[in-house]
């Protein structure tokens, strides 16, 4: 697992071979990135279900502002604390945020501070069963800027709805199992 592009390309992450996370191939957050391109400079980023901390250290890479890394398990949340350091961030670092929490509790807690962000990326265990409650949770809190980008990846044989509240997904991308459901509000 590596950083694709930015000011940490090329530099590798690291994955347990012992955990049950599913990082996100290079293939699908490359192609992420590509159609996010320049959304993701200056914004504020949050990678939901973070598992390693794949997706949000390539927003950093790629000039997010600042991402925040929400993961409940504690292991990858080690992980990720791991994975920041070796790019040169501490876990007090303002850019950086990591909270620890099951993702509804998050999104809650999130909303409760006012906090919203230009993109969010919800990678949930495929076989969790999270994604209609929190893609419902995410559009009823407005965690999500009016304008932002809420990218979705799951197995492209689980269809999701097109609407969840005032989210409309517009735009689907598939490779091979894995795919990726782009969400705005309308």
């Amino acid at each position: 697992m590596r950083i694709i592009a930015g000011k940490f390309k090329s530099r590798h992450l690291t994955t347990s071979k012992n955990m049950t996370v599913r990082p996100t191939t290079d293939r699908v957050k490359e192609s992420a990135f590509s159609i996010l391109n320049k959304k993701v400079i200056n914004a504020r980023f949050l990678d939901l279900c973070a598992g390693t901390g794949n997706i949000g250290i390539e927003a950093l890479s790629r000039g997010a502002k600042q991402v925040t890394f929400l993961e409940q398990n504690l292991k990858c949340f080690r992980l990720i604390e791991q994975n920041l350091q070796a790019c040169g961030y501490a876990t007090n670092d303002p850019q950086v945020q990591l909270i620890r929490s099951d993702v509804s509790k998050g999104i809650t807690n999130l909303h409760a501070r006012s906090e919203a962000f230009e993109l969010i990326y919800f990678d949930p265990p495929y076989d969790a069963e999270l994604y209609d409650k929190c893609l419902s949770h995410i559009s009823d809190t407005c965690i999500l800027e009016s304008a932002g980008i809420l990218l979705v990846e799951h197995r492209k044989n689980h269809i999701l709805p097109l609407n969840f509240g005032q989210l409309t997904c517009d735009r689907q991308k598939h490779y091979g199992d894995t795919c990726l459901s782009f969400y705005r509000y309308l």
